[in-house]
């Protein structure tokens, strides 16, 4: 099988998983989830090790033995059911993302947007973020939000188009895209970034969790050049299919000057706003990768969902 013939039956997979995903009963759908990621579970052991390591992070402790397997496990099922839920959003209609949506603080993105630069959704890779930004645009906000480099190409490009699919433009994190974040912001609209990861290598280091780790410095960078406020969010998942999204305050911050400093301090305060909203529930904290130097080296070749 040539390599072009590979990339595209990727591809092919990932639409006929969409397509029939968005057919089924939505418990049927909950069902496989839970089935494909108590699958992932059993059959990865070391990363299964690795993300018991992250959720205990947020539990400080108090999560331990038997618990810690049982919030592991959960982990796994929830992350499941965000790729499940993620992949049939492209033709859910704006009465059924209601119908699953509830929540608190969005006065918090009226009053943002009354201001006129816009709003900056951050978030952690929590619960199903793909759901949220469906229901925010399904509202007519326009959002626009970065997407994470993927191989193949055309595999970019399909993620792309079904994101477009349920309103939401996506941008590739290429050296492009704070331009084009930039843009949206100065047309008044909202930017959502999921920013608990720094998957470019280009990062601060910032407490995280009891541990320094490497965070992207892009969120706050962007909310100093342009005026918008960050405001931190995230959408938990619920039982019976359903979210809910938690929108907190808008972070305050008085600048210094010293742009170097202050990023660096805004991208603490964004971090912190974080840890908060993963300690809600650590088991809807996707975390499948080595985040913390302590970590580096132990990266597991083990598959998963």
């Amino acid at each position: 099988m040539t390599i072009l013939n590979r990339d595209r039956r990727i591809v092919a997979e990932y639409e006929a998983a969409s397509r029939l995903l968005s057919l089924i009963p939505g418990s049927v759908s909950l069902g496989v989830a839970n089935v494909v990621g108590l699958i992932a579970f059993m059959c990865s052991p070391r990363k299964r090790q690795l993300v018991r390591d992250n959720v205990l992070r947020a539990t400080e402790g108090r999560a331990e033995s038997f618990g810690g397997y049982l919030l592991t496990l959960r982990a796994y099922l929830s992350y499941s059911r965000y790729w499940v839920e993620a992949l049939a959003l492209g033709r859910m209609t704006r009465k059924e993302l209601n119908s699953r949506m509830g929540f608190h603080g969005f006065q918090h993105v009226y009053a943002a947007l009354g201001k006129g630069k816009g709003a900056i959704f951050a978030t952690p890779h929590m619960g199903n973020w793909d759901f949220g930004a469906a229901w925010l645009a399904s509202s007519g906000i326009p959002i626009t939000a970065v997407m994470e480099e993927l191989e193949p190409k055309e595999l970019l490009e399909w993620f792309a188009s079904h994101r477009t699919g349920f309103g939401v433009r996506a941008v590739p994190a290429s050296s492009s895209a704070f331009g084009e974040l930039a843009r949206a912001l100065s047309k008044n609209q909202v930017v959502a970034l999921v920013a608990d990861r720094d998957v470019s290598n280009s990062g601060l280091m910032v407490p995280f969790f009891g541990e320094k780790a490497s965070v992207p410095q892009g969120v706050a960078l962007l909310s100093l050049r342009t005026g918008a406020p960050i405001i931190p969010a995230a959408v938990y998942l619920l039982p019976g299919g359903c979210h809910y999204a938690l929108v907190r305050d808008p972070i305050t911050f008085a600048r210094s000057g010293d742009l170097k400093n202050d990023v660096l301090k805004l991208t603490e305060l964004i971090v912190a706003s974080f840890e908060s909203l993963i300690r809600a529930d650590p088991s809807q904290w996707h975390l499948f990768q080595p985040n913390w130097p302590s970590q580096i080296g132990d990266a597991s070749p083990d598959s998963t969902i």
